[in-house]
């Protein structure tokens, strides 16, 4: 069953997390790992090329961070696109012609959308890199502030990309079953 048959399959339930279970199918969670696999072995081969390359140990908590945060936000990322994909056919706002991936991004909110995953993620991480940082060295001095710039800004550009991505997927495969 498709993304959209699955839809009108449910109705207009009344909670939350009924109107989103359509979105959260299997290829969705298939991209969202394959990402995650690509995004977190470039970010441990940058933020651990030590341990990688020589003889430092791995930082276990930041190296389950780098896969987990990119899983968490092209899944979100991806279900919110789709989801804004079939609103927008349903108020019979599909574009008519294929339009460029910034003007997509832009006409649709996917920025703000991002923005507000990438806030909520972010500060995730950073309380959790900042417990990890106090508990090992007993204070905040030893902070990694390039990691919780990282953990903000790289949620925001995947996001981004990936609704924008998932939106114009979502749009073309709709139009394919409207045809």
């Amino acid at each position: 069953m498709t993304t959209l048959e699955s839809v009108k399959a449910t109705g207009n339930r009344e909670a939350v997390w009924s109107r989103w279970m359509p979105f959260l199918t299997r290829a969705v969670f298939i991209r969202s790992a394959v990402a995650a696999l690509v995004i977190g072995a470039a970010l441990t081969l940058t933020n651990q090329s030590g341990a990688v390359f020589g003889a430092n140990t791995f930082d276990i908590i930041p190296l389950f961070m780098v896969f987990v945060t990119p899983f968490v936000v092209v899944t979100i990322s991806q279900a919110t696109a789709i989801r804004r994909a079939f609103l927008d056919a349903k108020k019979q706002r599909l574009p008519t012609e294929r339009s460029r991936f910034l003007a997509t991004a832009l006409a649709n909110g996917i920025p703000e959308r991002a923005l507000s995953v990438g806030l909520v993620v972010g500060s995730v991480n950073t309380a959790i890199i900042l417990i990890e940082t106090i508990l090992r060295t007993g204070g905040l001095a030893a902070a990694p502030v390039a990691m919780i710039g990282q953990v903000y800004v790289l949620p925001i550009l995947f996001g981004v990309l990936s609704q924008t991505v998932s939106y114009r997927r979502a749009i073309l495969q709709m139009a394919r079953q409207q045809d």
